[in-house]
């Protein structure tokens, strides 16, 4: 049986899966990296979040004690109680 010469279709048609699908496989691949640094600014943002949350709600424990509210309004605002004579450092 002789081979008949000519233009291979199948061969073509193969080429063309093929190469459509590599395209296919590298463009998700990419899109995955993508979504993978967003994951990491996400995850990023996130934490920084969290610790400026807990950060806060310390400090709104810390004003919910009288004591903390009177240092503050001694050391930073340089109030006294009626009767005290207030004092500042020479600097």
């Amino acid at each position: 049986m002789a081979r008949r010469k000519g233009f291979n279709w199948f061969a073509l048609l193969m080429f063309v899966v093929v190469a459509y699908f590599g395209t296919v496989l590298v463009s998700q691949q990419l899109h995955l990296s993508h979504v993978n640094e967003n994951q990491r600014i996400a995850d990023k943002k996130l934490a920084a979040a969290k610790a400026e949350n807990e950060r806060l709600r310390q400090q709104y424990k810390e004003l919910q004690n009288l004591e903390h509210i009177e240092k503050i309004a001694r050391e930073d605002l340089g109030l006294a109680k009626d009767g005290e004579m207030p004092y500042q450092l020479a600097r």
